[in-house]
């Protein structure tokens, strides 16, 4: 048939034209016998997916008015963008599907929830050609991509959308470049610790945030740190328990130390920091120790497992923790063990070797002499500074006695006087402290009980103490029935820590 046909005047012959008939681009009455529907949701809050459920009833409804049979070909993507070429999991099984030949024609609500880049549009267009596979849209019209004017209006389409999203792209960087001048926090999802626009705190959270920064410098790992929370019942800022890698982002989230990543650089902000910059950038660094390196699974049960050496082979082989079936008849019952991790040569039950250990570590931090446990002997004027602080002290000692001793004394004036002092000597053994040591003891040195600052450390901080102190070696005990030896426990402590 014709490309053209004649259109004439109601008078006849004399006042014909010639008009061009519409290009075929849509065939609505094209039978098609392998339908599939692709539905997507660029955003969706909390896997939130009423969006492509509605969507999804609206290509149901279009391809059962069509007659068009779908047969379980329903492919969709939730909460994921087509803009930068991500990753779309459902997107590429209908495109392996059409390359099956097992479709022929593909329901979408819009053409710009298939593509919204111009690689995949180029790409998919080019297979669906090849593959003889027409689009049908609720909102728009039917692609034959076997045209050259059905290819060339899904382009026109397609670079509309990829116009629209270009275009909010570019109010989206002004905005965010804005944002940065003024020092404002990121816009998106509301950060733990910081209320939904990021300006001012949420009080119990930041002092979380607080406290796991604290506990990472201290030694913890962030297994240890997820099980506390989660033990104590606090839940991330979606209601949910805590993860490793969710502690994980939390200690690398510069926002807490007032920062924010733009293009690459980082920031100053001008909402309440929640932990130094100095304080972030360590424990940055700590996590991106490859030496440090540990699998995110769950937390070790026993102090010494994996620290303790077999004093067997004495090689510096460290021991693993299993355990040992109870006597005949006593079904269930279990012995926790230390064993060498080569060999059989060396079983030891777990609890007696741990009360040893604990016991040496309390009696170690417990001593007047603990304090110079936190101080760095290679820094520079530590001496003049140990002298200084050990004259703050005194003077110290001196108020009290003499606040004891006067009745007329005035309170208020004795308490800002110490006060005042306590201040000095803090900053002074600050300059003396050793950076990594200090964090991991002082808890327990400064505690007016240190025996129970050791009961209230979390288990992998409590590993982190004896490995600061000492190297400790396990020898066999005693056969048969014997009384535990607490010989067969040595405990080495390490230069400058007996």
């Amino acid at each position: 048939m014709s490309r053209w046909s004649r259109a004439r005047s109601s008078g006849g012959g004399v006042g014909s034209t010639w008009m061009p008939r519409p290009v075929p681009i849509l065939q609505s009455m094209t039978p098609f016998s392998k339908g599939a529907s692709y539905e997507r949701i660029s955003k969706a809050d909390d896997g939130d997916e009423d969006g492509v459920i509605r969507q999804g009833e609206d290509t149901a409804e279009l391809a059962e008015r069509r007659g068009i049979p779908l047969q379980g070909r329903r492919f969709r993507d939730n909460d994921k963008s087509a803009t930068h070429g991500k990753h779309r999991p459902q997107y590429e099984l209908l495109m392996a599907a059409v390359q099956r030949d097992e479709v022929d024609v593909i329901i979408v609500y819009m053409l710009g929830r298939l593509w919204r880049n111009r690689r995949e549009r180029a790409e998919g267009i080019e297979i669906l050609r090849k593959h003889e596979v027409s689009v049908l849209c609720v909102k728009g019209p039917e692609l034959d991509l076997t045209t050259a004017a059905g290819r060339l209006l899904a382009g026109l389409l397609g670079e509309v959308d990829t116009f629209e999203v270009e275009q909010m792209s570019e109010r989206e960087q002004r905005e965010m470049r804005q944002r940065v001048e003024r020092g404002l926090p990121p816009t998106g999802p509301r950060c733990f610790g910081y209320t939904a626009d990021g300006t001012e705190l949420v009080e119990d959270e930041a002092a979380e945030v607080k406290d796991c920064f604290h506990a990472l410098l201290a030694g913890a790992t962030l297994s240890g740190m997820a099980a506390d929370l989660n033990k104590r019942g606090i839940l991330n800022r979606n209601g949910k328990p805590w993860s490793y890698n969710a502690i994980r982002g939390v200690l690398l989230n510069e926002r807490y130390a007032g920062l924010r990543q733009y293009r690459g650089e980082l920031h100053p902000g001008k909402w309440p920091v929640i932990v130094d910059e100095a304080i972030w950038r360590e424990a940055k660094h700590v996590l991106e120790d490859q030496s440090r390196a540990t699998s995110p699974g769950p937390g070790r049960r026993w102090l010494l497992s994996g620290i303790a050496r077999c004093g067997v082979c004495d090689d510096g082989t460290t021991v693993t923790s299993g355990s040992r079936g109870g006597p005949k008849g006593t079904r269930g019952l279990t012995t926790p063990l230390y064993r060498c991790r080569k060999t059989k040569h060396l079983a030891r039950g777990t609890e007696p070797i741990d009360l040893t250990v604990e016991e040496y570590v309390i009696r170690r931090l417990s001593r007047p002499d603990a304090v110079d446990l936190l101080v760095d002997e290679s820094a520079p004027g530590t001496e003049k500074l140990r002298a200084k602080a050990v004259a703050l002290r005194s003077r110290i000692r001196v108020l009290t006695d003499e606040f004891a001793d006067d009745d007329d004394a005035d309170a208020a004036e004795f308490k800002a006087a110490t006060r005042r002092i306590k201040a000095r000597l803090a900053d002074v053994e600050a300059q003396m402290a050793h950076p990594q040591r200090s964090r991991i003891l002082v808890d327990i040195v400064t505690a007016e009980d240190p025996a129970k600052a050791w009961k209230d450390l979390a288990l992998d901080r409590q590993r982190a103490v004896v490995v600061t102190l000492a190297t400790v070696a396990l020898l066999p005990g005693r056969p048969g029935r014997a009384p535990f030896d607490p010989r067969s426990v040595r405990i080495e402590p390490h230069p400058g820590m007996g």
